[in-house]
């Protein structure tokens, strides 16, 4: 059965990267574009978005979790 994914709760700073490039793989464009790199070596990272966003040095954190999830909901929609 599929998945409705407009009903899949937000990313938070503790969701599994690899969850995000499974679940959204556009995402890991939208971060890449950003300079936030979720795969390396062809592997989507295991770490949370949030210790993601620190090794990648994220100016704003916040800020940048609220557009990603603004944008999961547009490609969503």
């Amino acid at each position: 059965m599929a998945t409705d994914r407009s009903t899949q709760h937000e990313i938070t700073f503790d969701t599994p990267v690899e969850d995000l490039a499974l679940n959204h793989p556009k995402a890991v464009r939208f971060l890449t574009e950003r300079g936030i790199r979720c795969i390396r070596c062809g592997e989507p990272l295991w770490c949370s978005v949030s210790e993601l966003f620190e090794q990648d040095n994220a100016e704003n954190p916040r800020q940048l979790l609220n557009e990603l999830n603004e944008f999961i909901k547009k490609e969503n929609n």
